[in-house]
């Protein structure tokens, strides 16, 4: 049905509306609008968010642009460019999660701008729209790029690698500036995490050359380049050899060896699994669009010929789910650079396709958006955390876009129901980041705790402490077995509830303030207040 106003100007249309001119608009608003949903909502907490917005924060407190440090302690896990971002967040926003955030955000909603203008070029509106749609309808995609953590530059610029080389092939090898862009995203891609992107982008463009009809040889004349190694060289290479030199080299080697090799060669810190646990990862991140990759890459096998990007994009996708399976260390985030690579594979599948192909995807979608919010959040509001209780009505709202997408279904209408469908997850997301995760947030222990240590107390630490206090408290927590410090009355101590034995075979006089249960850890952390000035302790 398409309705018009005077003049003939289109203002509604059914499912064409990707084609009107002023639909971009729309669209990259709610890509902006859902990027950038409650970043600031929730505090600092996770673990490994937790320690890279604390080791940015020390080194734009000391001015230190080489050495990256936690606690005072040289940070060994991953290169500077994610702290240099956070830096300017701090700058711009203050140190708070505003600041931490705002970068991996923008580095979501850049990709996604990119992915839709890019699938809009190369395929159709239609392409562009149905690609989209699915890297914002993934739960997984929103909330990666809702932490400050490197992986969101990670993804963004191995995105912009391939789609820079794809550019370079399809220009038959003669537009070098493809391949100078190339060059420099990967560079900016080793920055944020390391050798991986050298790793996975290599072996992606190896078994390109591989199945391409022209000789190896000829494509590896087409990329050895000198201005793109230069380009790549003084982008990528000079942090690392300024990291060496401070450290004569110890960086450099608990970087390789323990966070990198170490990593992929056992599984680390409790994170392991069987070789499949890397493709569930993927299937459940990558809901609901997961249901159309099998009818996409059968597609792309009775393709003749098909485009090159798409080859690429399979490519990736394979070698990077293969390459972490295979690893003995098993994370979600390490599969999150496929998304949008997997969307480029569901637009090109949706293109030109007839609205009866949408019945198996939109099924799946609309079930589990019917389903997946009144199964989770009904008894969890009700029995957990009935802080939400206010707000719980607004939990049934994707309930309602899977509802009526199984209506629709039962209509023949299959592709407003995948739309309603897909909608329905992306409700469900910004639901996630308005309401429900500001409010698990209020159950941490270092937010339920804060107005026992923000006050001038010295904060001290023994052995193993939640490392989201010292993003929190916006300072150094130094150890109170360090024998340049001594606890005087008021002190506070900050440990778990495993340490409490040792403290007190140290001689300390302290009383127990707090206790409370850390998150998603499964440990608990303790506060104590010293009750009396100690001149020293026992070692």
């Amino acid at each position: 049905m398409v309705g018009t106003i005077s003049g003939g100007s289109v203002f509604f249309v059914g499912m064409n509306f990707y084609e009107q001119n002023w639909f971009p608009y729309l669209f990259i608003f709610i890509g902006l609008f859902v990027h950038f949903l409650g970043i600031e909502a929730y505090s600092i907490y996770i673990l490994d968010e937790a320690k890279n917005a604390a080791a940015a924060m020390e080194m734009y407190q000391n001015q230190e642009w080489v050495l990256p440090t936690f606690n005072g302690l040289p940070r060994y896990d991953k290169p500077p460019l994610h702290y240099y971002f956070f830096i300017i967040g701090y700058k711009i926003f203050g140190i708070n999660p505003l600041g931490a955030r705002f970068f991996s955000a923008l580095a979501g909603f850049v990709c996604f701008v990119i992915l839709y203008f890019y699938s809009y070029k190369v395929f159709s509106k239609r392409s562009a729209f149905y690609a989209g749609l699915a890297l914002l309808s993934s739960i997984h995609w929103l909330l990666q790029f809702h932490l400050a953590v490197p992986d969101p530059f990670l993804i963004t610029f191995l995105f912009l690698t391939l789609i820079s080389y794809e550019r370079y092939v399809s220009s038959d090898f003669q537009t070098k500036y493809y391949l100078y862009t190339a060059a420099l995203f990967l560079a900016l891609a080793t920055l944020s995490k390391g050798p991986v992107a050298i790793v996975l982008m290599g072996l992606t463009v190896f078994f390109y050359m591989v199945l391409d009809k022209r000789p190896i040889g000829f494509h590896i004349k087409q990329v050895v380049n000198f201005k793109a190694f230069i380009i790549y060289c003084i982008i990528a290479l000079p942090w690392y050899v300024l990291i060496s030199i401070q450290t004569k080299g110890v960086w450099l080697k608990e970087f390789i060896f323990h966070h990198n090799l170490n990593r992929f060669s056992s599984a680390m810190e409790g994170h392991g699994g069987g070789v499949l646990l890397t493709l569930i990862f993927v299937a459940v991140g990558f809901i609901p669009g997961i249901a159309a990759i099998i009818p996409a890459i059968i597609k792309v096998f009775k393709s003749r010929r098909p485009p090159v990007i798409i080859v690429l994009a399979l490519l990736f996708s394979v070698v990077t789910i293969v390459f972490f399976m295979v690893s003995g260390t098993k994370l979600p985030n390490y599969t999150a650079p496929v998304y949008p690579f997997l969307s480029l594979l569901v637009g090109w599948y949706f293109t030109n396709l007839s609205p009866s192909k949408f019945k198996a995807p939109s099924i799946f979608a609309c079930l589990l958006i019917f389903i997946i919010p009144l199964a989770l959040f009904l008894p969890y509001i009700k029995h957990v955390l009935p802080e939400v209780n206010d707000l719980s009505f607004w939990f049934f709202v994707p309930s309602i876009f899977g509802c009526l997408g199984l209506f629709l279904i039962l209509d023949k209408k299959y592709e407003k129901s995948w739309l309603l469908g897909c909608l329905g997850f992306i409700c469900f997301t910004g639901l996630l980041f308005y309401d429900a995760l500001p409010n698990i947030d209020t159950k941490n222990p270092v937010f339920q705790s804060k107005n026992l240590w923000v006050s001038n107390n010295q904060l001290y630490y023994f052995r193993a402490f939640n490392p989201a206090f010292v993003f929190n408290s916006k300072q150094r927590i130094p150890s109170i077995e360090d024998p340049k410090y001594a606890p005087k009355a008021g002190d506070l101590i900050i440990t778990n509830n495993k340490n409490l034995n040792e403290l007190e075979e140290k001689g300390i006089k302290a009383s127990k303030i707090f206790e409370g249960t850390d998150l998603f850890e499964g440990s608990v952390t303790v506060i104590m207040r010293v009750y009396e000035e100690e001149l020293s302790i026992r070692q």
